[in-house]
């Protein structure tokens, strides 16, 4: 409204102006006062820029910036970002370890038992079994021990060279009164192979690696002062 006004004071202001120009004979108003002319123009202009400035706007620095930042919030307000179904188990079966012992840590027992899955490939492949025997449940050593008494009343060679190990990851968690079992997955790249007495390859392959998947269970009494776990299943897929 205030813009309006303004907008008519200012139309009669010009009009009074060349009401008063006419009237006084052009070429004298203009000798009298110099420049009248460049004067009514410079009014006419400043009015043109103001009306503009008006009608555009001006930035002040103050602007609401955050206009664009809640538009782009509200289309990927309906995008839910998903959780790993598989994280979300991992983590739950974690607990229920940590709730009966809370000085358990994962990356601790996940090294162990890559560490260990090393030193049973060793020592099944070398027919010694000392160096983890107290760390294998009895059944476990004897499937071990019956498949290398085997091996060698056939005078045949075992070949299992572990290059890499891709995936060491607990799969599931069951908790008893008296103990934990935790069941860890190996999938291991390794190059296996079988040759016979006269080192002729019999099953397997010597020179191409292959994706092995390993499924071991370990167990560990709860009330018990010994820390160690104990490898009491093998699994192979």
């Amino acid at each position: 409204m205030k813009l309006i006004i303004m907008n008519i004071n200012f139309y009669f202001f010009l009009y009074n102006i060349q009401i008063i120009y006419l009237n006084n004979g052009g070429k004298n108003m203009q000798n009298n006062i110099p420049y009248l002319d460049i004067l009514i123009f410079g009014v006419i202009a400043i009015f043109l820029i103001f009306r503009l400035k008006n009608i555009l706007g001006t930035k002040t620095g103050f602007e609401d910036t955050n206009i664009n930042k809640e538009n782009n919030s509200k289309q990927f307000s309906n995008v839910i970002p998903l959780k790993s179904q598989e994280n979300n188990s991992e983590s739950d079966e974690l607990s229920k370890i940590i709730s009966v012992d809370p000085s358990f840590k994962v990356s601790e027992f996940l090294f162990g038992s890559k560490t260990f899955f090393e030193m049973v490939l060793k020592s099944f492949v070398s027919g010694n079994l000392d160096n983890i025997r107290k760390f294998t449940k009895q059944s476990v050593l004897r499937s071990f021990k019956n498949a290398i008494e085997d091996r060698e009343k056939e005078q045949e060679t075992l070949i299992i060279d572990l290059k890499s190990i891709k995936e060491n990851k607990i799969t599931k968690v069951k908790i008893t009164k008296s103990s934990i079992k935790v069941n860890v997955a190996f999938e291991t790249f390794q190059i296996r192979a079988l040759m016979d007495k006269n080192d002729q390859i019999i099953d397997g392959d010597s020179e191409n690696e292959i994706l092995v998947k390993d499924e071991w269970v370990f167990e560990r009494k709860i009330n018990d002062n010994n820390p160690n776990w104990t490898l009491v299943e093998t699994k192979s897929n």
